[in-house]
């Protein structure tokens, strides 16, 4: 031996101090960072300032000099150890906080804005900004969860490399891993663009509905033993006495209402039992006006339909008013008669009994979840679904898997429009003849054609393979009543997978009557023209003028097939004699009037042919011409 002191081996210790760390965090470090992995994926694009104002302040106080200049001395080992949990601590506390707030701002990142056209209240939902990724599916999202994990891992065996390899650099190291991931962008599978436009999407907001079923004030179901009628108007009811004092929106047109009922001889409704049916419903609308010329202002939908739809006996040749002599439907509660005359219960009323026990379900749900947004189907056919005859076909085609009758009544609101038009070109044969196909709306109305305009893309593009691009234009000089900014509306764009095949949908708005586009340079040809619920039998039209005689001969000298469809089955005859009669050529009838199988399954209460048929449905008859 040469006297010289063997040195210290230091291996060891390290090594060992990093397998203890990893034994004392063995429980909590790999629960900890599966958990902040998510919330360091959402935070990277959203968060750095306050990442980085974090990780500098901890930095300066690992690197602060003392008061002379000098550098702190080296760290020890156990200083190492002890930064590295320091460190590991603010990172996991920092990054889980921003994600709490990340998720809480995130809630609901679409401003809304208020639309009313002709009392009805709606909104119209505005996200701006660039185009996310909507489209992302499965295989992607478990290719980014895999990427996240990786790179988390990643980090956590370069912190315990360092400790066991004695790193005195371990802060700069910690520094340099953060910063990579704070300059990264988050992994996803989204196209980004320089040339991405902002674009806004409309949304329908259904407003509230009054029912004698439910309470006016907190919209819970009401029974036989809670139901409290208003004192005053005796036509709204509540589940309490203190919910009826409490209904301050009422209390205006209540006074209102019982001003006209004393008019009337002390009830709105005592000598209706004498009326037809088109008496009723003037004398209802006369009513109205009573009511607004009272309170000097229009009354809104909801307080229309305290008038439109009253608690009264069912039977039309009674129409008892006195709330306490009626006993309402046991099932759906909506359809009442008399107590001591039970053959007043129209029998078939149990043809309607389940529709009105889903509108009423539906309103219980939109009074206190708000609108019902059903999951969207983004399956891409390769094929066109020739054998499919209905909407449940074709939801279950593009693997949509339904909850409830609620979700299915939304999907088939949604998608009514697309695959009506879809099946009437499908009958005339000319979903192959063309990789470019033009439809038509006439009428268009903004609540329902423009509202969630990727249904287009989704119920009629992804189904029929041949198509490349689809032009729909909107006509109607109806459709911009609440001032939507259509230039931005237009630029809404289809899922990824449509973009990289080059396959599009054109949006164009025409605020006008059909026959005055018609004259317009603008003009596109159409290969379909689609008359949604427009009521053509009807000679009171926009701004109570009859227009439709020119569109109807417009539309058709074009010779290209028209479908035409209405709420019931009692309009469709009249609005098919209407188009022959004012068509100047003669018209090839493809399919006669006939339940639509791509009808909303959506009830909506029927006040223009209430006796015909109680409720209504979009698109519920259709027929096909050209």
């Amino acid at each position: 031996m040469d006297g010289k002191p063997k040195k210290t081996r230091q291996r060891n210790r390290p090594r060992n101090k990093a397998n203890r760390l990893k034994e004392d965090n063995g429980q909590t470090s790999n629960s900890e960072l599966n958990n902040t992995e998510g919330v360091v994926l959402n935070i990277v694009g959203q968060q750095k300032a306050l990442i980085n104002e974090c990780v500098n302040e901890n930095y300066g106080a690992l690197t602060k000099t003392t008061p002379s200049g000098s550098e702190l001395p080296t760290q020890s080992p156990q200083d190492s150890d002890n930064g590295l949990r320091l460190l590991q601590q603010m990172m996991r506390t920092k990054l889980l906080q921003q994600g709490k707030k990340s998720e809480k701002g995130n809630v609901d990142t679409k401003a809304t804005e208020k639309v009313d056209k002709k009392g009805q209240k709606s909104s119209a939902s505005l996200s701006k900004g660039k185009e996310s990724g909507k489209t992302t599916n499965g295989k992607a999202a478990a290719d980014n969860l895999q990427k996240q994990s990786a790179f988390v891992a990643s980090l956590q065996r370069k912190l315990e490399s360092s400790v066991a390899n004695g790193s005195t650099d371990l802060p700069n190291t910690l520094l340099e891993n953060l910063q990579k991931l704070l300059h990264e962008g988050p992994i996803s599978d989204v196209e980004s663009s320089d040339d991405e436009e902002d674009y806004i999407e409309y949304i329908y907001r259904p407003r509230q509905y009054f029912l004698v079923a439910l309470c006016n004030l907190c919209k819970d179901e009401l029974t036989a033993e809670t139901k409290t009628a208003c004192k005053r108007c005796k036509l709204a009811y509540y589940c309490s006495g203190q919910h009826m004092k409490g209904d301050e929106q009422h209390r205006q047109i209540c006074y209102a209402l019982q001003q006209v009922a004393d008019n009337c001889g002390g009830q709105i409704f005592r000598k209706c039992g004498e009326f037809t049916a088109e008496q009723f419903r003037s004398y209802r609308i006369v009513i109205i006006r009573q009511i607004e010329s009272i309170i000097n202002r229009p009354l809104t939908a909801t307080e229309q339909e305290v008038v439109l739809f009253p608690r009264i006996c069912c039977n039309t040749s009674c129409r008892e008013y006195d709330f306490r002599k009626l006993v309402d439907c046991e099932n759906c509660g909506q359809v009442a008669y008399c107590r001591d005359k039970p053959e007043h219960f129209n029998k078939s009323h149990q043809d309607w009994c389940k529709s009105y026990q889903l509108f009423k379900k539906l309103e219980l749900m939109q009074a206190k979840g708000g609108k019902i947004d059903p999951a969207m189907p983004m399956k891409i056919l390769h094929d066109i679904p020739g054998a499919c005859s209905n909407t449940k076909q074709i939801l279950s085609k593009l693997d949509c898997a339904i909850q409830d009758d609620c979700e299915f009544s939304a999907l088939s609101q949604i998608s009514t429009c697309p695959l009506t038009a879809w099946y009437a070109l499908k009958l005339c044969g000319h979903l192959k003849k063309s990789e470019e196909i033009t439809i038509h709306l006439i009428g268009a109305e903004i609540e329902f054609e423009v509202d969630a305009l990727h249904k287009w893309e989704l119920f009629f593009l992804h189904i029929n393979p041949n198509t490349k691009k689809l032009n729909v234009v909107f006509v109607g000089p109806e459709l911009n009543q609440s001032n939507m900014p259509f230039e931005q509306l237009a630029k809404t764009k289809c899922c990824r997978s449509c973009r990289k095949t080059q396959r599009v949908v054109s949006y164009r708005f025409q605020n006008q009557l059909y026959h005055d586009y018609f004259n317009l340079p603008t003009f596109m040809t159409p290969d379909l023209i689609c008359f949604f619920n427009a009521g053509l039998y009807r000679y009171n039209g926009f701004q109570m003028e009859d227009t439709w005689p020119e569109t109807i001969r417009i539309a058709t000298n074009i010779k290209c097939p028209i479908v035409v469809t209405s709420y019931t089955a009692y309009e469709a005859p009249l609005d098919i004699s209407r188009l022959i009669q004012e068509s100047s050529r003669r018209i090839n009838v493809i399919m006669p009037p006939t339940l639509n199988p791509f009808a909303s399954k959506k009830p909506e209460r029927n006040f223009i042919s209430d006796e015909e048929a109680p409720l209504m449905f979009k698109n519920y008859y259709c027929f096909l011409v050209e």
